[in-house]
C-alpha cells in the first residue's frame, strides 16, 4: 500500500512539474556533455558576465559538426547552452592550437574535418573582444564552442541559464520513489 502511495505522489509530482514548464518554458534540459547534464533554469533577469551560462541559437550551417547531438536532423532550431569565458576587453589567443584567454589556457583547438582542417590553427592571432561580444566554451576539451563558430553578440543570447538540478541527483530522485 504504502508502494502504492508512493509511486501515485511521484507520478502528480512529475505531471505538476511538467504542466509548471510546459506553462511557463522556463526550464530546459541540457543533452551534451559539454555541461553538466540536467534541467536548468531561464532566468528572468539575465545578467551576461563571465562565468553565467548562456542558451543560444546554433547558426543551422554548423548543425554538421555537432556529434551525438540527439535527433538533430529532425529539430528546426538548436540550442545550445555555454559558459561565457570572455567578456568585453578579453584579449582571445591562438597560439599553436591552444585557446588562451588574457593569457590564461582555456583549451585546445582540435581539427574538425569540413570545419579547420584545412586551416593552418597554429597560426598565431589575437583578438581583443568588444562591447556586447563575448566568448563562450563548454566545460569539457570536447565541446564545441566559440573556438569552432566564433564570437556570440549580446543579440545572439536567448536567455541566462541556471542549473536546477544535474541528472545524477535526478535520476536519484526517481529512484527514490520508483523503487
Amino acid at each position: 500500500m504504502i508502494n502504492f502511495f508512493k509511486k501515485n505522489i511521484f507520478l502528480v509530482i512529475i505531471f505538476v512539474f511538467f504542466s509548471i514548464i510546459f506553462i511557463f518554458s522556463r526550464f530546459t534540459y541540457n543533452v551534451t556533455n559539454s555541461l553538466r547534464k540536467g534541467i536548468y533554469f531561464k532566468k528572468f533577469f539575465p545578467e551576461y558576465k563571465k562565468n553565467n551560462l548562456v542558451l543560444f541559437e546554433l547558426d543551422k550551417k554548423y548543425l554538421k559538426y555537432l556529434e551525438n547531438f540527439p535527433n538533430k536532423n529532425k529539430l528546426k532550431k538548436i540550442y545550445l547552452i555555454k559558459r561565457i569565458v570572455g567578456v568585453c576587453g578579453d584579449k582571445i589567443e591562438n597560439r599553436n592550437g591552444g585557446i588562451f584567454i588574457n593569457g590564461e589556457k582555456k583549451g585546445e583547438i582540435f581539427k574538425i574535418k569540413g570545419l579547420n582542417e584545412n586551416k593552418n590553427i597554429k597560426k598565431e592571432e589575437s583578438y581583443v573582444l568588444r562591447k556586447d561580444e563575448f566568448f563562450v566554451m563548454g566545460d569539457t576539451s570536447t565541446s564545441f564552442d566559440s573556438r569552432y563558430f566564433g564570437v556570440l553578440k549580446k543579440k545572439d543570447f536567448k536567455f541566462e541559464m541556471k542549473l536546477l538540478i544535474d541528472e545524477k541527483t535526478l535520476e536519484k530522485i526517481i529512484k527514490y520513489f520508483w523503487n
